[in-house]
C-alpha cells in the first residue's frame, strides 16, 4: 500500500478516531473531577462533564466533515461559550441566545470572584461565579488538548491543558480525594497517551494471523500501563520523604491560617467562623444572656461597612444613659484568645470599667455603641466589668414609630454608584408594607425563607457581593446583614450593620464561653424615639429576648460548646490595619478599628434586579438547551445515517459494485472530471487521471474491477472471494471509493463540502 492511499484510509477511520477522542474525553472528565478539592459536594462534576463531553463532541464531528482547524477552532469556541451560559445564565437569554444582561451578570460575578480570589479559602460552594470560572477553565483545557492532539498530532503533549489546570486547582484546593484523584489522572493520562501514539503512528498490515482493530491492540496496553503507573503513584507518590510536609508556598489564604484579630468591619467572620470555630475567644459571666455586641459600622462606601473616624471617650464608670424600659444586663468578660481593640458587650453599654491596669485603656464612642481597648490588643487573661442597659421592643410600639432622625446623616448614606436594581428588588420584596416597622419584619422574613446560610462562598459584603448574593440566594451572616442594611438604606430608612457575637454556650451558672463559631453579624433600624433595634435576616440564627417583635426563636450555631480558659489551641495574633480615632481631648489614640482594605472595582454596568421568586443556581444540567443540541446533532447526521441506511440495503454484490462505481463518478463530476454515458470503465478512469491526478489509481483499480465483473459469467464474479491481505475484492473496492470521495473532498472548499453532504444521499 503507498503512502498516499494509507493516509487517505488512516483519515477515514472514525473508529481510530473515536476510540481516540473517547479516551482525550474521559482524561478531561478526570480533570473536571479535581475540582472536588475546591468545591463542596458533587453538584459541580455533571455540568463540567457537559463542558467536556460536548467539547470534544463538536471537535470531532468537525474533523469527520473535514473543516479545516482555522473554521473548527473558533466554531468549538462559540459553542463552549454559548454551552456555559446556558448552564449558569439562562434566565437571562432570549430566544436561546445571549443577551446583554448576561454579559452583565457575567462580569459582575467575576468581579466578585476577582475581589476574593486571594483571600477565599476552599471548599466553596458552586456559585458566585466560581461555577462559571471551574467551567472556562475546563473548556479551555478541553478546546487546547483536542487541537493539540488532531490538529497539530501530538501524543502525551495533548494532556498538559489539563494537567496544568488539575495541578492549579489542587494547589488551591483542600485534600479531599487527593491520591485518588491523582491516580485517575495518571491512569487517564497513560491511556489517552497511548490511544493517541497509535492513532496517530502510519497503519500496518498484519502479515501473519488475522488483523485486529484497533480497539484490540491497543486496550490491553492501555490499561495494564494505566493499572500499573497509577498503583505506583498512588503507594509510592504518599510515602515519598516530605510529601506530608508543609507547603513552601501556602497557596489557600493570604494569613496562612491566622485571623486579623479585629472584628470590625466584618473582615474576620468567616475566619472565626471556620479556622477557628471551636476556638475559646472569651467568656463572659452575665445575669442574662444577649447577643455581645462589638460595634456598630455606620459607613458604607459601597465596598465595605465600616466606622468613620469618632472621638473616644474615657471608659471609667458611666458612660452612658439606659432607655426607658430597658434591663440591666451585669457582665464581666475574660479574654482567652479574641485579640484585636474592639471589647465586645450586651447592648447598650452604660457602664464600663477595666481591671486593674486596664482601668486606663478602656475608651467608648456612644454614637456605634464601640467599646475600645487602647494602647495594644486585648490579651488572655484581660478581665472588665461591664453594666449594659439592655432594650425591650414590642411590636405595637415599633408599628407606630417613625424612621426620620437618627442623629446623623451617615445613616442614610449610599455611594453614588449603589446599583438601582438593589432598591428595585427592596420595594418589590416589601410592597404593601404599612409602616417602617412592616418593611423591616417583611424584608427580615424574605431573607430567612428565601435564602439558604453557607459558609462555603467569599467574604465580602460590598456592591457587586450584594448583587451576587441577591442572585444566587446563599451566603452567611456578612452578606445578611450588609444587604439588609444596604437595601433598607435604599429606600430612604436608616439602618447600620452590627458586629460580634450570638451568646455562645451558658454552663447553667450564667457562664458564657463564646467561641469562633459565635460570630455574628446583625443590621440594627432606627426607630425615633426608640433607638436601634435589631432584626435577625440571618436563617439558623436568632437574638435573646427579641422574638416578641421578630418572631423568631433565640437560636445560634449548636456545635459542641468550648472549654475552660485555654482549652482552645493557640493562635497567633496579626496586626490590625489602623484607623484613626480620637481621645476626648482631640488627640490620636493608637488603636485597631479598620475599613477593611482590599477595594472592589466600580462596576460599569450594573447587574439587572433580582426577582423575587427564587432563581435557578444552575447546579442541574441545562436540559432544555441541552435537547436543542441533541435535535440540531440529530439533523446534522441525518444525511449520513440516510447514506448509511440505504447502503445496508442493497445486498447483491453486483449491485453493491455498481452503487461503489457511482458515488465514485458523482463524486469526482465535483471537481470538473467530466463522464459521457458511451464511455468504459477504463476510458472514465483515464478521463480521471488527466483532470484529477489525485484519484486516479484507485479510480483505475476500481475501474479494472468493474470491467472485469461486467464481462465475467454469470455466477464467477468473485466478488467475495479474499486475496493475499484477506480482503476481498468487493471490499477493496469499497476502500477505492472511500479514497476517491476522501480525494474530492481533501480538495473542494468548506461550503461546497457541506453541500455535498447535505444533498448526496446515495
Amino acid at each position: 500500500m503507498s503512502d498516499t492511499t494509507r493516509q487517505l484510509t488512516t483519515a477515514t477511520d472514525v473508529g481510530s478516531d473515536a476510540i481516540a477522542t473517547l479516551a482525550l474525553t474521559v482524561y478531561s472528565i478526570v480533570v473536571a473531577a479535581g475540582f472536588a478539592r475546591v468545591f463542596s459536594g458533587w453538584e459541580f462534576f455533571d455540568n463540567l462533564v457537559v463542558v467536556a463531553v460536548v467539547g470534544h463532541g463538536a471537535a470531532f464531528v468537525l474533523r469527520r466533515f473535514g473543516t479545516p482547524v482555522w473554521i473548527a477552532f473558533p466554531v468549538t469556541l462559540a459553542a463552549l461559550v454559548w454551552l456555559v451560559g446556558a448552564m449558569f445564565y439562562r434566565d437571562t437569554f432570549t430566544l436561546l441566545l445571549p443577551t446583554s444582561e448576561t454579559w452583565a451578570v457575567f462580569r459582575l460575578e467575576l468581579d466578585v470572584v476577582g475581589d476574593n480570589f486571594r483571600t477565599q479559602v476552599a471548599p466553596v460552594e458552586f456559585l458566585y461565579g466560581w461555577n462559571v470560572l471551574s467551567a472556562i477553565g475546563v473548556a479551555a483545557a478541553v478546546l487546547l488538548a483536542d487541537t493539540f492532539a488532531f490538529r497539530a498530532f501530538a501524543r502525551a503533549e495533548a494532556l498538559v491543558p489539563g494537567g496544568v489546570l488539575f495541578v492549579f486547582v489542587a494547589a488551591l484546593g483542600t485534600d479531599r480525594s487527593r491520591i485518588a484523584s491523582t491516580m485517575a489522572l495518571v491512569a487517564a493520562g497513560v491511556v489517552a497517551t497511548v490511544v493517541l501514539r497509535q492513532h496517530h503512528a502510519p497503519a500496518q498490515s498484519a502479515t501473519i494471523g488475522v488483523p485486529r482493530p484497533l480497539f484490540a491492540r491497543v486496550l490491553p496496553v492501555a490499561a495494564g500501563s494505566a493499572l500499573s503507573v497509577a498503583l505506583v503513584a498512588g503507594f509510592v507518590g504518599p510515602r515519598l520523604p516530605g510529601a506530608d510536609a508543609e507547603a513552601l508556598y501556602d497557596t489557600k489564604g493570604g494569613n496562612g491560617g491566622d485571623v486579623t484579630e479585629v472584628i470590625s468591619p466584618l473582615v474576620d467572620i468567616r475566619s472565626r467562623l471556620t479556622n477557628r470555630s471551636e476556638t475559646e475567644l472569651f467568656v463572659v459571666a452575665a445575669d442574662g444572656d444577649s447577643y455581645w455586641r462589638s460595634s456598630a459600622l455606620p459607613k458604607f462606601d459601597g465596598r465595605t461597612w465600616g466606622l468613620p473616624e469618632r472621638g473616644l471617650d474615657r471608659a471609667d464608670g458611666a458612660i452612658a444613659q439606659g432607655t426607658e424600659g430597658s434591663i440591666d444586663i451585669r457582665q464581666q468578660i475574660t479574654i482567652s484568645a479574641l485579640g484585636g481593640a474592639l471589647l465586645p458587650a450586651a447592648a447598650d453599654p452604660i457602664a464600663a470599667t477595666g481591671a486593674g491596669d486596664l482601668r486606663d485603656d478602656l475608651r467608648f464612642n456612644e454614637d456605634s455603641a464601640t467599646l475600645v481597648k487602647t494602647g495594644g490588643d486585648l490579651e488572655r487573661g484581660d478581665v472588665f466589668d461591664i453594666l449594659s442597659a439592655s432594650p425591650r421592643y414590642d411590636a405595637a410600639t415599633l408599628s407606630g414609630a417613625s424612621s426620620n432622625d437618627p442623629g446623623d446623616p451617615i445613616y442614610f448614606e449610599l455611594p453614588d454608584d449603589f446599583p438601582s436594581s438593589i432598591a428595585d428588588t427592596t420595594r418589590q420584596v416589601t410592597a404593601g408594607a404599612a409602616s417602617n416597622y412592616e418593611i423591616a419584619l417583611t424584608l427580615q422574613n424574605w431573607f430567612r425563607s428565601e435564602f439558604d446560610y453557607s459558609l462555603e462562598i467569599q467574604e465580602g459584603h460590598g456592591n457587586n457581593e450584594i448583587e451576587a448574593f441577591l442572585r444566587n440566594r446563599v451566603g452567611y451572616c456578612e452578606q445578611f446583614a450588609g444587604s439588609y442594611a444596604a437595601m433598607m438604606r435604599s429606600i430612604g430608612i436608616p439602618a447600620r450593620v452590627a458586629v460580634g457575637f450570638t451568646q455562645g454556650a451558658n454552663d447553667g451558672a450564667g457562664n458564657y464561653s463564646v467561641l469562633g463559631r459565635n460570630a455574628h453579624a446583625w443590621p440594627e433600624v432606627w426607630f425615633d424615639g426608640i433607638g436601634w433595634v435589631p432584626f435577625e435576616p440571618t436563617p439558623g440564627r436568632g437574638a435573646p429576648n427579641a422574638q416578641d417583635y421578630t418572631g423568631v426563636e433565640p437560636q445560634q450555631d449548636d456545635g459542641p460548646a468550648g472549654g475552660a480558659e485555654g482549652a482552645g489551641p493557640t493562635t497567633t495574633v496579626a496586626p490590625a490595619p489602623a484607623s484613626t480615632v480620637l481621645d476626648a481631648n482631640g488627640v490620636p489614640v493608637p488603636t485597631t478599628v479598620p475599613d477593611r482594605p482590599t477595594p472592589v472595582p466600580e462596576q460599569d454596568t450594573p447587574a439587572p434586579a433580582a426577582p423575587v421568586t427564587p432563581v435557578d443556581d444552575g447546579f442541574s444540567v441545562p436540559w432544555r438547551p441541552l435537547a436543542l443540541l441533541a435535535f440540531i446533532g440529530f439533523v446534522l447526521a441525518l444525511p449520513e445515517l440516510v447514506r448509511r441506511l440505504r447502503r445496508a440495503a442493497i445486498t447483491d454484490p453486483k449491485d453493491r459494485l455498481g452503487h461503489l462505481w457511482t458515488r465514485a463518478t458523482d463524486a469526482l463530476r465535483d471537481v470538473g472530471v467530466g463522464y459521457r454515458p458511451d464511455l468504459t470503465p477504463t476510458e472514465a478512469a483515464t478521463a480521471t487521471s488527466a483532470t484529477f491526478p489525485l484519484a486516479a489509481r484507485p479510480m483505475r483499480s476500481l475501474a479494472d474491477v468493474v470491467t472485469q465483473v461486467a464481462f465475467a459469467p454469470d455466477g464467477d464474479d468473485r466478488l467475495g472471494q479474499e486475496g493475499v491481505l484477506g480482503t476481498s475484492t468487493l471490499q477493496s473496492a469499497t476502500s477505492w471509493c472511500r479514497q476517491v470521495e476522501q480525494a474530492v473532498a481533501d480538495t473542494v472548499g468548506p461550503l461546497r463540502r457541506v453541500r455535498r453532504y447535505f444533498t448526496i444521499w446515495n
